[in-house]
């Protein structure tokens, strides 16, 4: 369940316009790759995912659970039981009443052997390695608008998962009649699905009519409009995009002569993943040379020079992160073995990147070359372990170091770096058993400990993100977490603005 995100691909830019009707145009480097929101591990689909859909609960800007299709919940005295109360009324995209079967339906979606994010629910009753068993009762509707989760064990970050952009409520019916439901996804969003042009690269979404949130929604349409970084920032100072929060921008970029600026942090980290299934990264000490020769700190100077120094793989600001350098170790062995680092071929940089990262390598003595490839390419080379070594984004669906270090369970399917570790596994679900904070410190830090100690990822930066927006576009707040949770039902837009 990473959150990837990088550029794509360009288009050329065609935008129709509809009259009096106010429309918010976003770049982003991709258009969704898919519309099912269990098999999301990527921004541009859960982007589209929070857009779309609802779930019970959802975040703030501000972090706190509110509520959503639920318009209220109970934990019981022992913190294992959670009943939910369907607010009354609600109806997806198509007119259909949302029911509490829609959302038993769905939920147990997350927990199929289909699902990407089904290691975020073990937690449920009726979890099991092989899929979930109806039969014990971990999901159930109580009555027609009550609806009852019981936990093997109390689990403080339960809401958490529940607000994130793949616990989503589906319609069952439509979904069990239509093979093609998401072709045109149906869902009860503060925006529905309207059209994606193949063409033009851009997905059309409307302002639901039916959703509870309507009133705050001034937005009459949102288009979601894939370019490479460069072209982006072109329509940008052109006034022609209105957004773009999905890019790593500089805070010194000239395109904040031409906008608003709203910088934030972001619980995130940029790495270069290491593949510990394929050679040579199936050895340690060829991993911890590889990420000793790394210069992470000249990286992130040279092309993020406003990000935040990777003191670790944990964010600053959460428990169990490093608050003083990595000890660059002289442990570890050179590899002459090819070794092929693959970077998205979209990126501006993308070509400075390859020439610095070679030469300080090379220098070192590795057999190094770093490959530019599609973003869908590294996508799929990544999801199915097939690349040795890849530059990504490990972006959070929750401010809690557990989801990242959840990455490293042997049997996560979002397990990016191949490794199996018996310690590793059982120190992760002690984390999440543990209801105490503060006792959950130690467990934090030696988990981290064991996780560096594998050496699969080089730090590269924390992210600080950089948010331009036109200077028509009221309402806008950033979200800690990732452009993926702004609130764009609250956001609006001056009609016959020229930025």
């Amino acid at each position: 369940m990473l959150r990837l995100s990088w550029p794509v691909i360009v288009y050329a830019l065609s935008i129709p316009l509809y009259g009096s009707e106010v429309i918010y145009k976003k770049s982003v480097y991709s258009l969704p790759l898919t519309f099912d929101p269990i098999k999301m591990n990527d921004t541009a689909s859960l982007l589209a995912s929070n857009l779309i859909y609802d779930g019970l609960v959802r975040f703030a800007p501000n972090l706190r659970i509110e509520p959503a299709i639920a318009e209220s919940w109970r934990f019981s005295g022992d913190g294992k039981t959670i009943t939910f109360k369907i607010r009354k009324n609600l109806k997806f995209h198509n007119g259909s009443p949302i029911s509490v079967a829609d959302v038993v339906f769905s939920l147990k979606r997350n927990l199929s052997e289909e699902s990407v994010t089904r290691n975020y629910f073990d937690c449920i009753v009726g979890w099991n390695e092989k899929g979930f068993d109806e039969g014990m009762g971990g999901i159930k509707a109580i009555s027609k608008d009550i609806i009852e989760i019981k936990l093997k064990h109390p689990y403080p970050n339960f809401l958490n998962i529940m607000a994130g952009a793949t616990a989503k409520v589906l319609s069952k019916s439509e979904f069990e009649r239509n093979q093609n439901y998401f072709v045109r996804p149906i869902g009860s969003g503060p925006f529905s699905f309207h059209s994606l042009d193949e063409k033009s690269r851009q997905v059309r979404l409307d302002a639901s009519k039916f959703n509870y949130r309507k009133a705050k929604v001034s937005l009459d349409q949102l288009w979601l409009i894939e370019s490479d970084e460069k072209t982006a920032i072109s329509l940008a100072k052109a006034g022609k995009i209105d957004d773009l929060t999905n890019w790593p921008i500089s805070g010194s970029n000239e395109v904040f002569k031409f906008g608003k600026k709203i910088s934030a942090p972001v619980n995130g980290t940029w790495i270069i993943g290491l593949n510990a299934k394929l050679a040579p990264f199936n050895k340690k000490s060829v991993r911890k040379a590889f990420k000793r020769d790394f210069n992470t700190e000249n990286f992130r100077i040279k092309f993020y020079s406003d990000s935040y120094p990777a003191l670790g793989y944990i964010p600053p600001g959460l428990p169990g992160n490093i608050e003083t350098p990595e000890t660059n170790s002289s442990v570890g062995e050179v590899s002459k073995s090819k070794i092929r680092i693959s970077i998205p071929k979209e990126l501006e940089k993308h070509g400075e990147m390859k020439k610095f990262v070679e030469k300080m390598l090379i220098a070192k003595g590795w057999n190094v070359e770093v490959v530019p490839i599609k973003w869908d390419d590294l996508i799929s080379g990544y999801s199915g372990k097939k690349l040795q070594s890849f530059l990504v984004a490990m972006n959070m669906d929750y401010p809690d170091p557990e989801f990242l270090f959840k990455n490293f369970e042997s049997n996560n399917k979002d397990n990016f770096s191949g490794i199996s570790d018996k310690e590793i596994d059982q120190l992760n679900l002690e984390l999440r058993t543990e209801p105490d904070r503060f006792k959950k410190i130690p467990i934090l830090k030696l988990l981290r400990s064991k996780i560096d100690d594998q050496s699969v990822t080089v730090n590269l930066f924390h992210p600080k993100a950089n948010y331009w927006i036109s200077s028509c576009v009221n309402g806008f707040k950033p979200n800690i977490i990732s452009d993926v949770y702004i609130d764009y039902a609250s956001i609006s837009k001056k009609k016959n603005c020229k930025p």
